[in-house]
């Protein structure tokens, strides 16, 4: 990841969530009525926030789900940018596509 990729939202939920209140990530998963391993793989960086996980982030410790799931997008998009980087795809013109404009 380059130095200006945006980290993983999940370690917020973690840094800034589930250790100040106190909670193990097993005990916030209760509370939020999730499945542990699924804020486990969040708060470890492995799988993305969902919007009915940053619903259940929003309720318990605030933030706003729509702020949440930016995070999570910026991240991803930054991701795929990088890796995209090594890809070589040429650009093609709506001519080479053969489409038809305003039918």
């Amino acid at each position: 990841m380059s130095l200006q990729s945006p980290p993983h939202p999940g370690r917020s939920v973690l840094l800034f969530g589930i250790e100040p209140c106190g909670l193990a990530v097993a005990e916030a998963a209760a509370h939020m009525q999730v499945d542990v391993a699924e804020l486990a793989a969040v708060c470890d960086a492995r799988a993305p926030i969902t919007a009915d996980l940053a619903v259940r982030i929003d309720m318990v410790f605030g933030g706003n789900p729509a702020v949440w799931l930016q995070l999570q997008a910026d991240h991803d998009l930054a991701n795929a940018q990088e890796r995209a980087e090594s890809l070589q795809i040429e650009r093609l013109d709506a001519v080479e596509l053969d489409v038809a404009v305003g039918d």
